[in-house]
């Protein structure tokens, strides 16, 4: 029997503690500070000294873990699962809200297996609350955690896998920004067979105003901002070990070392099904995948081959030909 849980009203600081860590935070001088002493205050300065002492969150079932909230996007798991099974993560924490796509169907294999944590939510527009959770529940389990979405693939760049990227980065950091880098439709109107990292190698030329993802070690995470920061007690990151303020779209973010290849529009068929099953941060009568949208959003300015090297093992696993 698969349980559910209701996100739809979530508390998580009380109004004082909130007050007391904004005005404090407020006498700081930055920008970067303001956010970590708001942080601190809020995860409680004892626990925050704790963890900051103890980043590495001592002996862990998994050392690289990916979370993601899906809704009726049963067709594309297997492939996401399985790419990054081949780039390093251990552990999947899969938050279902409400398909009808047999997702929990398609995921039993994994969750018989223990690869696949499956949690069926209920609740409209909950992706914050939901990936606040994820992170708190994946906190005794995991070294690093990457949360994503399905249309988002983690590409290592310099290194051979996402793992042998992140045993290089400091362990006192509480989470890494990556750059999306922006794919197209590559002329698809209506959804090919075969694999989305195959059939979509269009991609935007220049992304240096694309948004950013994250992964962040999980203990260190006060609060879910948005899908692309984390309110965290330590520092944050960008893919070079530089220093950042935690923002939707942080300037400068290089792809040199890593970057998340991000199939936003794929075919316009497969938008037009985003558009009809709504939006897991906004609701589902968010409009959305428009047309304009779609356009805006269907950038096809160079072919990209990167995924390739991993077409002949991906296809294996996923059976396609």
């Amino acid at each position: 029997m698969v349980k559910e849980t209701n996100f739809q009203n979530v508390a998580r600081y009380g109004r004082a503690r909130k007050t007391v860590a904004h005005i404090v935070s407020s006498l700081m001088p930055t920008r970067r500070i303001r956010n970590r002493v708001r942080s601190m205050i809020l995860f409680g300065f004892f626990r925050s000294m704790g963890e900051l002492l103890n980043p590495g969150g001592g002996a862990l079932p998994h050392y690289f873990s990916i979370a993601a909230i899906v809704r009726d996007e049963g067709r594309y798991l297997q492939e996401w699962i399985e790419y990054h099974r081949m780039v390093g993560a251990e552990k999947f924490y899969i938050y279902d809200n409400q398909s009808t796509d047999g997702t929990y169907e398609i995921l039993k294999p994994y969750i018989d297996s223990g690869i696949v944590e499956y949690h069926y939510v209920v609740g409209d527009g909950i992706q914050n609350a939901v990936n606040l959770y994820a992170v708190q529940r994946a906190a005794s389990k995991t070294r690093w955690l990457a949360v994503i979405d399905l249309d988002e693939f983690i590409m290592p760049i310099r290194d051979g896998s996402v793992v042998d990227f992140l045993r290089q980065i400091n362990p006192r950091t509480a989470q890494v920004f990556i750059r999306w880098c922006l794919y197209g439709s590559s002329g698809h109107v209506t959804r090919p067979d075969g694999l989305v990292t195959q059939n979509y190698k269009y991609r935007k030329q220049d992304n240096s105003n694309e948004a950013n993802k994250i992964i962040v070690n999980p203990r260190m995470v006060v609060d879910c901002n948005s899908a692309h920061a984390f309110a965290v007690i330590g520092p944050s990151i960008d893919e070079a070990g530089h220093p950042v303020t935690p923002s939707p779209v942080i300037a400068g973010l290089t792809q040199n070392i890593i970057r998340i290849n991000h199939y936003r529009c794929k075919s316009w068929q497969d938008s037009q099904e985003k558009h009809a099953k709504g939006d897991v941060l906004y609701g589902r009568d968010y409009v959305r995948y428009t047309r304009a949208d779609f356009d805006r959003f269907d950038t096809n300015d160079v072919i990209d081959h990167a995924m390739d090297k991993y077409a002949p093992e991906l296809g294996r696993r996923c059976r396609v030909k």
